[in-house]
């Protein structure tokens, strides 16, 4: 290899260690607004949290990247090994010095650091992988199974589930998270049927569920206020309404809340009436797999619609401000479906160009078959282009890898 070789190589070595870096910068140091309930998770708490299990898992892919760069480095494995909960602890150090909104805890320290060994165990593993055909096949059919079925377990973990009975109750007490809602309901009605509060009520059972709550603004200046809850036999929550300043925020239970993943919670940004006592008529319409609210105002209405469908496991993850998130969710979708087909696309590319084309076939059959089995909604076209282009850039990467490989 020639001098001017070698110097590209490095600088793009170290130029995906310098991306990886940016990445959990931009994750982890930007600031945000104060947590929801106003206060923060306790430093030595490893399981604390409404979405311990989403935050942790996010924890851990976020350094997968950095880990996997670093072990492409060259340098030795126990270096690696230190820097990585080194970067970790520095982060948490910033956050909890000089990043508003932002709260450092032990579990992010750990989650972090078993993120990045896991990305220098995958570097290992495609190595290893690329020296056979075979494993390449062995390994591209495992980690189309597991895809399937991990695609299948997100829409079921997504899925609205349909109470028999609920019980209806206001808003309004005070506790450690939330302030007395300063309004009031004036009627609730399910499926047209006007119905009576803290009074278990039966849900026709039908495939569409429709909820219209006419209620009287409170002040947007007290904080974060219940306004009405749908309770479950169980004794979970199935839907609420909550308004914090300006800011309507509509939860639709399902299996997600109970494993600390995050669900089905939309904010609706500065909606509510900037006085107290006006009138506002939320419209909440409810399927399995789809939901519509419309909150409407002397102002205007405004509508939000959600189709759950394979390219939205992102949202079971996403430790995204409500802004971003909103802003981002087709960003995120199309991304999603790239990072989870991107490994099928190289690792069938190790066998053969024949073993790619039975891949793709493959995953276009499951991603089809997926909706007819779960009921979740069609893979949109946004959808088919992350995974499309996602297996392309995975079958390309192999291609590049062994070109760069005969070169050298």
């Amino acid at each position: 290899m020639d001098t001017a070789s070698f110097a590209r190589n490095g600088v793009g070595t170290w130029g995906l260690v310098a991306v990886a870096l940016g990445l959990v910068a931009v994750a982890t140091l930007v600031p945000t607004a104060a947590t929801m309930g106003g206060r923060g998770t306790p430093f030595w708490c490893l399981t604390c949290g409404d979405y311990a299990l989403a935050d942790a898992l996010a924890n851990v892919a976020l350094f997968v990247p950095f880990g996997w760069a670093m072990a492409r480095t060259g340098v030795r494995p126990s270096i690696s090994l230190a820097v990585i909960p080194a970067t970790t602890i520095g982060i948490e150090f910033l956050q909890h010095s000089f990043v508003p909104g932002r709260t450092a805890s032990a579990s992010d320290i750990l989650t972090n650091t078993v993120g990045g060994v896991a990305g220098m165990a995958l570097h290992w593993l495609q190595s290893t992988i690329g020296e056979s055909g075979e494993r390449g096949r062995r390994a591209a059919t495992l980690y189309g199974v597991v895809l399937v079925m991990g695609l299948g377990a997100g829409a079921a973990t997504q899925a609205v589930p349909r109470p028999r009975t609920l019980r209806w109750t206001q808003g309004g007490m005070a506790s450690r998270d939330y302030v007395p809602f300063t309004g009031s309901v004036r009627t609730v009605r399910v499926d047209g049927r006007p119905i009576a509060l803290d009074a278990w009520t039966e849900v026709p059972p039908a495939e569409t569920t429709a909820i219209a709550v006419d209620l009287v603004s409170g002040r947007p200046d007290t904080g974060l206020a219940q306004v009405l809850i749908a309770w479950m036999p169980s004794g979970s929550g199935w839907v609420w309404l909550e308004q914090r300043h300006r800011d309507l925020h509509v939860h639709v239970a399902s299996a997600s809340d109970g494993s600390r993943l995050r669900g089905h919670s939309e904010w609706l940004s500065s909606i509510m009436p900037a006085l107290a006592g006006e009138p506002v008529t939320v419209r909440l319409v409810v399927r399995r797999f789809w939901y519509r609210i419309a909150v409407m105002m002397p102002a205007g209405e405004v509508v939000r619609e959600v189709s759950l469908s394979p390219e939205d496991g992102w949202r079971l993850f996403a430790p995204l401000e409500r802004e971003w998130k909103e802003r981002l969710t087709a960003a995120l979708a199309v991304g999603w479906m790239a990072v989870l087909l991107a490994p099928l696309g190289y690792l069938a590319s190790v066998r053969s160009r024949s073993a790619t084309v039975v891949a793709a076939a493959g995953a276009g059959a499951s991603l089809l078959l997926l909706p007819v089995m779960s009921g979740c909604a069609w893979l949109p076209p946004s959808g088919w282009c992350g995974a499309a282009a996602g297996f392309l850039v995975g079958s390309r990467g192999r291609t590049r890898r062994a070109s760069g490989g005969a070169s050298d």
